[in-house]
């Protein structure tokens, strides 16, 4: 049974309108989905910049320690020879007169270090427990736009799919309306 030629245009035209529909709705849900894609791309390079930053607090910290050590062992070192060396060239009486002046010197530079490192190690331990909280808010504010990303995206394709299929509705009826008028003045 052949279709006749009128209804075999309205069929091509109703699924032209419809697929102009369908392309418009799908373009747009296709801009939303990238926009969501760089906003997961930001999100992604912050954490790798935190973890990062993460790393190098721990280096920084690290290396301030190894820096404390090394210098209290040179003291030490330094401390051990000067002592042998005066007491080989002005015997024992000179070696305990220099081993007092060392305790002196040993509690002042005590102080010292005391005074010059503990703001350092204190600064650092504020700035990485700073970077830790920052590190937590951020992760959890990802997570939560991740869920609302989510949620947003299910309530669009939704809404999208009920929009495409009013449209699609109000063409067909358009086009039967159009038609029905062509045919009562024919």
């Amino acid at each position: 049974m052949a279709i006749p030629k009128k209804a075999e245009n309205e069929t091509v035209v109703n699924q032209n309108s419809s697929s102009i529909v369908d392309t418009m709705w799908d373009g747009w849900m296709n801009g939303i989905k990238m926009v969501y894609a760089y906003h997961q791309e930001v999100e992604n390079l912050t954490l790798q910049t935190i973890e990062r930053q993460k790393e190098l607090w721990i280096k920084t910290t690290a290396n301030l320690d190894k820096m404390e050590q090394e210098m209290n062992r040179f003291l030490q070192e330094f401390k051990l020879n000067y002592q042998n060396n005066v007491k080989n060239i002005g015997g024992e009486q000179a070696g305990r007169t220099i081993e007092d002046w060392q305790n002196r010197l040993d509690e002042i530079a005590a102080r010292l270090q005391q005074l010059t490192w503990t703001p350092g190690k204190a600064g650092i331990s504020v700035l990485t427990k700073s970077s830790e909280q920052i590190e937590t808010a951020i992760k959890n504010l990802i997570a939560q736009q991740q869920r609302t990303r989510e949620e947003v995206q299910s309530l669009m394709n939704n809404f999208i799919g009920q929009l495409k299929s009013t449209q699609k509705g109000i063409l067909e009826t358009v086009e039967v309306n159009k038609n029905n008028t062509i045919d009562m003045f024919k």
